[in-house]
This record gives C-alpha cells, sequence and structure tokens, in this order.
C-alpha cells in the first residue's frame, strides 16, 4: 500500500478514484458497489480508495481533466513475442513522463498531459483519456512529472486510423471469456447502449441492420476473436432472427467494423517525431526502462503568486453555521471552500420557494483553488449534510441536479423533473471555456444560451419558454420559475488562462460570483468526515420540509427588507452605476452591471437562513452580501490589472516573469530535474531551456497563432529591450559556466 504514495501527487489529489477486484470491474469506493466512468457521484478520493480494502484502485479518464493514458499490455497467459516486445520498448522510449508498471507487472502505463477525439486499441497497445479508468500501482520504472506529450499523441494516433472499408478476416483466439466480455461492455461508459441493443431496442436507428453493426462494433471493440463476435451477438435478441444465422451477413459487418480499427502503428514515425522533440531540448544521460529502481518525485515547483485577500468571513444564521460544519468536517478544511458549499446548497433547497423584489434567490458560484488544496470538501460536505436530512425526508434529492450538463436541452429537461437544483460541477473552468469558444459546438452554444437565461429566471412570474426542434426528442417544456443553483470549481489557472474580455462582455462570467483560495495546502483534518450536529439537521431539514411545501403548492414567500439595509443596497446600486458610467469597455460594465443583483439575491438568501418562516433582510446581511460582491469583483478586475488573463501578450509577459520567479526558489532535486547546472544557478543566470520547458505548456503561449516556441521568443525580447533581461553572451557562458545555449542574467529594472 505504501507503494501507491508514489502515483503523482496532481492525481492522487483528484477526486476520481474507484476501486476493484480480481475481475476489474471499478466500484464505488465508498460503497462498494458498481461504479460508472461517467457518473462521478460514483467515485471518491484516493484515500477513500486506498482505505476500502480493495485490491486495486483505478483513476477515472474525464473530459474535463488533462491527462491521458497509453497502455502497453503484456498478459502472463499470452506473453508477447519478440516483435511485440520491441514495439514496446520503442514507444517507451519515446515518452519522457511518468511510467509505471501494470498490476500483473509485465505491462506499462504511460500518463501523460494530452487529449485524444476518441480512445484507440492496436493488439496490445492502447491510448485513451476519457471515459476509462486505469488500475494505478505506483511500481515506478519511470519517476518524471507528467507532462504534455500531445504532440507525440497524436503521431501515434495518427497512424491508427483506418486504412480500408473492409479487410480479410482473420481468426485470432480470445484472452477473456463471453462472460467476462458481456460483463466489462455492460458496465462501460456505453453500458446502456449495449444493454438496449442487446433487448433488441433498436428505436433509435434508421433501420435493425445498423443496430446489428452497432452491436457487433461494441462486442468486437472486447476482443479479436471474430468467432466470439458473432457468438455473442447471436445470444442477444437482435441476433435471434434468421438473417443472424447466416454466416456471411455477419462476417460482411464485421470486416468493415475490422478495416475501421486501429492499423498497426508505425514506430519509426513516432520515434522520428519523439527526435525531433528531443532535439530542442538539452542532451540527457540514456534513460533504462527496466531501471531495478524508481527514484524519488521530485518535489513541485513553487506554486506562481497570487494576489492575496484577507480571509473570508462567515456569514450569519444557518448558512453561517452551514460554513462552520462543512469546515470542520473536511479533510483539508478551507474557509472559502465551506462557504461556497453552504450558499450552494441553500440556494438549491431554497431558490425557488422565496422571492425578493420579484426574483428568485438561485446562484451562480465558482470556487477557485490550486489542485490538492480541498475543493472535494465542497461535495463531501454536501452529501454528508444530505445524508443525514435523508432518513427523515427522502425526497430531499430531488434539490440535487446532475454532476454535467451535456447540453442546453439536457439541462431543460431536467428541469421538467427537478425545477429547483443544486449541481456541484468539476473541472467547470473547462466547461466555460469550452461552451465561450468561438468553435464550440451546437449543444455547447445552446448550453451557454440557457445559462445566461436560467440565471434571473427562478422568480415566482418567470417562465422558462417551450423549444421546438426538427428533431423531436430535442424538444423541451415550458417550466415555472426554474431555480438553478450551480457550484462549479476550478483552479485559477485553468479559468484564468481560458479567460479574456471578450467573455466578460457577453455576460456569463458576470452572473458567476467567484470565490478563490490562494493559501497554501491546508493541514489534514484528522476529525474529518463526521456527520452534522442533530440541532443543525433539524434547521435545514425544516427548510427543505417549508421549500417542498412550498413548491408543492405552487407558492413563494417573500422576503421583506429592513429600511437601513434597503439604503445599504440603493446607495451600493448607485455606486455600480457610478462606475458603468465611468467604463471603458464593454467587459468593466458588465462586471457591475449585475452586482446590485447578487447583493439583493444573496441578501434574500442570507435571511431565509435567518428566518425561513418571515425572512428579513436586515443592515448587517445588507452589508455582508456588498462585501462579498465586492470582493467577488475584485477578484477578477486585479487579474485583469496584472496581466493574469487570458491568453494575450500581457498574460504571455506576466506568465514569463512568474517563470523567472520561480526559478529563483527552485530547490536542488527540482534543479536536477530540469538539468540546471548549479554554478548558473549560484550566479543568478537563467537558462533558455528552462524558460522554453516551463512557457511550452502554458494557455497563453500554447494558443499564440505563432507557436510557444515564437511567442517565448517575442516576448524575452520584449524583457531585453526594456532592460529586465540581460542576454548572456555565448563567450562567458562558456569560459565561466562551461555552458552551450542561450541563458540571460536580471536587469536593473526587472
Amino acid at each position: 500500500m505504501q507503494q501507491l504514495n508514489n502515483i503523482p501527487a496532481e492525481l492522487r489529489a483528484l477526486n476520481q478514484w474507484v476501486v476493484a477486484g480480481d475481475n476489474k470491474l471499478p466500484l464505488n469506493p465508498r460503497t462498494g458497489e458498481l461504479a460508472n466512468v461517467i457518473d462521478p457521484a460514483t467515485w471518491g478520493t484516493f484515500e477513500q480508495a486506498t482505505k476500502s480494502g480493495h485490491k486495486h484502485v483505478g483513476f477515472v479518464l474525464t473530459h474535463g481533466d488533462p491527462y491521458a493514458i497509453v497502455d502497453l499490455d503484456n498478459k502472463p497467459e499470452k506473453p508477447l513475442t519478440d516483435e511485440e516486445w520491441a514495439v514496446h520498448q520503442r514507444i517507451l522510449s519515446s515518452f519522457d513522463t511518468y511510467i509505471e508498471r501494470s498490476a500483473s507487472g509485465r505491462g506499462y502505463h504511460i500518463v501523460m498531459k494530452g487529449k485524444l477525439a476518441q480512445g484507440r486499441r492496436r493488439g496490445n497497445v492502447e491510448a485513451y483519456s476519457a471515459e476509462r479508468y486505469m488500475i494505478f500501482t505506483g511500481n515506478v520504472v519511470h519517476s518524471r512529472p507528467i507532462i504534455d506529450c500531445q504532440a507525440l499523441l497524436d503521431q501515434l494516433v495518427a497512424e491508427m486510423t483506418p486504412a480500408t472499408s473492409q479487410v480479410d478476416l482473420v481468426q485470432i483466439d480470445s484472452d477473456i471469456t463471453d462472460t467476462e466480455l458481456v460483463e466489462r461492455a455492460m458496465y462501460a461508459a456505453n453500458g446502456e447502449k449495449f444493454t438496449r441493443l442487446c433487448n433488441g431496442e433498436f428505436d433509435d436507428y434508421p433501420s435493425q441492420s445498423e443496430a446489428d453493426f452497432a452491436l457487433m462494433s461494441i462486442i468486437a471493440f472486447y476482443t479479436p476473436d471474430n468467432a466470439q463476435v458473432r457468438r455473442i451477438f447471436r445470444m442477444t435478441a437482435l441476433g435471434k432472427r434468421q438473417k443472424a444465422q447466416r454466416d456471411d451477413y455477419l462476417n460482411y459487418a464485421i470486416s468493415k467494423i475490422r478495416a475501421n480499427e486501429p492499423t498497426p502503428v508505425d514506430l519509426d514515425a513516432i520515434k522520428e517525431a519523439a527526435e525531433r522533440v528531443a532535439a530542442q531540448l538539452p542532451p540527457e544521460p540514456e534513460y533504462k526502462i527496466h531501471a531495478p529502481a524508481a527514484k524519488p518525485i521530485p518535489a513541485p515547483p513553487p506554486p506562481p503568486k497570487e494576489v492575496q485577500h484577507e480571509p473570508i468571513d462567515f456569514p450569519p444564521g444557518l448558512v453561517g453555521e452551514l460554513c462552520e460544519y462543512f469546515y470542520s468536517s473536511a479533510i483539508r478544511p478551507v474557509r472559502e471552500i465551506a462557504l461556497s458549499a453552504a450558499l450552494a446548497v441553500t440556494a438549491g433547497v431554497c431558490g425557488r420557494s422565496y422571492n425578493i423584489s420579484g426574483t428568485g434567490l438561485n446562484q451562480y458560484l465558482i470556487v477557485l483553488a490550486r489542485t490538492g488544496s480541498g475543493k472535494e470538501g465542497a461535495m463531501s460536505g454536501i452529501e454528508n449534510l444530505m445524508s443525514a436530512v435523508r432518513p427523515q425526508i427522502p425526497m430531499v434529492d430531488q434539490f440535487l441536479g446532475p454532476a454535467a450538463f451535456s447540453s442546453g436541452q439536457a439541462l431543460v429537461k431536467v428541469l421538467n423533473d427537478k425545477p429547483c437544483f443544486v449541481s456541484v460541477l468539476g473541472e467547470f473552468g473547462l466547461t466555460l471555456q469550452d461552451i465561450s469558444d468561438k468553435r464550440a459546438t451546437g449543444p455547447q452554444r445552446m448550453l451557454k444560451k440557457v445559462l445566461l437565461d436560467l440565471y434571473a429566471k427562478s422568480g415566482n412570474a418567470s417562465v422558462l419558454r417551450s423549444s421546438v426542434y426538427s428533431d423531436t426528442e430535442k424538444n423541451t417544456k415550458v417550466v415555472h420559475a426554474p431555480s438553478v443553483t450551480i457550484l462549479g470549481e476550478s483552479t485559477p489557472e485553468t479559468f484564468f488562462d481560458g479567460l479574456d474580455s471578450t467573455h466578460i462582455a457577453e455576460g456569463l462570467i458576470p452572473r458567476f460570483s467567484i470565490i478563490e483560495y490562494n493559501g497554501p495546502r491546508p493541514s489534514r483534518n484528522r476529525n474529518s468526515g463526521h456527520a452534522p450536529e442533530q440541532g443543525l439537521a433539524q434547521r435545514f431539514s425544516e427548510l427543505v420540509t417549508a421549500s417542498m411545501t412550498m413548491m408543492h403548492r405552487n407558492t413563494f414567500i417573500p422576503v421583506t427588507i429592513e429600511k437601513e439595509a434597503l439604503s445599504l443596497l440603493d446607495d451600493f446600486d448607485r455606486y455600480a452605476d457610478s462606475i458603468m458610467n465611468s467604463a471603458h469597455t464593454d467587459a468593466d460594465m458588465q462586471l457591475w452591471n449585475r452586482a446590485h443583483l447578487k447583493a439583493l439575491k444573496l441578501s434574500g438568501l442570507l435571511s431565509v437562513g435567518c428566518n425561513p418562516h418571515s425572512p428579513v433582510v436586515t443592515s448587517h446581511i445588507a452589508g455582508w452580501a456588498i462585501e462579498f460582491v465586492k470582493r467577488d469583483i475584485r477578484t477578477i478586475t486585479e487579474r485583469f490589472k496584472q496581466g493574469d488573463v487570458g491568453i494575450g501578450e500581457n498574460k504571455q509577459i506576466a506568465d514569463l516573469k512568474r517563470v523567472v520567479e520561480q526559478y529563483f526558489e527552485l530547490q536542488y532535486e527540482q534543479r536536477k530535474t530540469y538539468r540546471i547546472p548549479t554554478n548558473l544557478f549560484e550566479a543568478k543566470v537563467v537558462p533558455y531551456s528552462y524558460l522554453s520547458q516551463k512557457t511550452v505548456s502554458l494557455a497563453s503561449y500554447r494558443l499564440d497563432r505563432i507557436g510557444a516556441t515564437g511567442a517565448l521568443k517575442r516576448n524575452i525580447q520584449t524583457l531585453v529591450d526594456s532592460g529586465r533581461l540581460i542576454p548572456i553572451d555565448a563567450k562567458t557562458l562558456q569560459t565561466r559556466f562551461q555552458y552551450q545555449g542561450s541563458a540571460f542574467g536580471i536587469g536593473e529594472y526587472w
């Protein structure tokens, strides 16, 4: 078990872990029930997985994380041939990233950063980046940080694309039984589709022949044995008809399926691509993949310096009590994360049943914290709270929404059954980037439109209109007073790197309240995970009961505002107006456009927590809400001022300066990782190779139209021209430091 601590910390910090027994089926580490690789509610933390008592722990790859895996399989019952062994060794030598042995001790897992449009498999080589899970062992054979290998991954996948429409069938024996294959297919990401087809349900297909092809494609994915494909297919409802008994019919379909499977990998091309990448880096000693012992994982570089804010205060009433509970029960207690969870779960319950000035109380929240800082505490705290309420109010789960929205239509359809709910969405920064991108798909654009519309629709007089499409399955119904509360989680880097002024001007980002924690990783709370005390659970249950009663009666309770509180809110409204009137950009105007509405809705939410039967906004509540909104807007405006937002040249310069500052804080082991000579470091000289390695994966550089290298050279020249960097001539580097390459000193204007 100690060996599992060798797994990179950035993976261990994510709430994407499952467990498995001998049959390798993924299980929920908290319940022991079957897990689903597309349902985050069935996953858990690394600690939960390691303490579950199961034989294996596994990491789930998702569309929201940056990771991809190349799996080199070598089953004991079917050893590799010499040719296959050579293939594996050549692939291993191409990737300079974290590599560990598989559970059998014979195969390898290459973990990198990169994305695939879809998973690929050829023989004993697989590559995938989403909707799969991989058993981790911590049996390290290449102790390197997880790095971006997109170029090599693309090269690998490019050689695994279909070449012909049909191939001759070759019989290859399977290494799994029919039962094992069916189990794997049933519990895979597309398991529901597989089960429906097996039951003969083919309404989603133009014809039964196309349904036959889809089902055989799924079966063929798990086995190279064509006889097994025919055998299992004929056991299904689709395979019972007379046509399916003809070998020529099935063989024709299988030959087309095999033709679209990955072709043999051209490893020479991959090797050439690896050599081209390596040629741009300083030389390093040859690495032996069969090294007997793994080196310790290098300590991560120091985090970037962030805008520091004063510690956040908890609000009054029930919301404040929930904050205290979420904070005290978290594994890594963070006040900002506890606050975000308390606001979200309260709004998720009562956002529709209480109105203030004609609007409901739903909230759009984003909590930003570095990986490993305890963001998972929000969801775990909410789950523990709901578990305490569920025995008395089983219907409390109606206030919990899905963990992901695939499209706007899907979100609206959820509202048909759940008109008031809260959804906790992981890696929401990536979702915002996707739906705000100019290249967004139709469903992504629709999701953005619905989110824009829903923010102000939770008032009792509001209605979300129906939508009609040529595809009737996408039609949506009218929803009265829909209340959607979102708690999105992200890292500051992911959120701000994908942000620019146009995203602010469009109006979606200003609808969100941003709660950022930029402090150190909190110490472990050894008293974490405890249930809420009985009094708190009872008070929250009363709010749930009141909200459910009003929803069933289609009524609401109006929130009143004391005179002094109304004066404070009116003053804040005028303050926002004055800033908007003097704003120079649409982005500045949008940030303040909904400031008063945010403070109003937040004030109403806190007052409900203080008195759910007769809520009143006091001056204390209004003052807290106003300061919260100011802090929210300040989080973004200060980032813009520092050039920490988006992908423009200002952001690149800020990123480059941060990289240089991190350089001077590197420890000895970290310097060895980047192959930095000690005499160069001690002389405060920064090598170009370090700057290149650190900036190539940053979004501001990676997305530049002239490429990361061109952007880096341009920005270095800017810093040289302004006297902030000083180029060191080649002769000095050679004679004084015995160093070949480019390097820079710090100028007096740094």
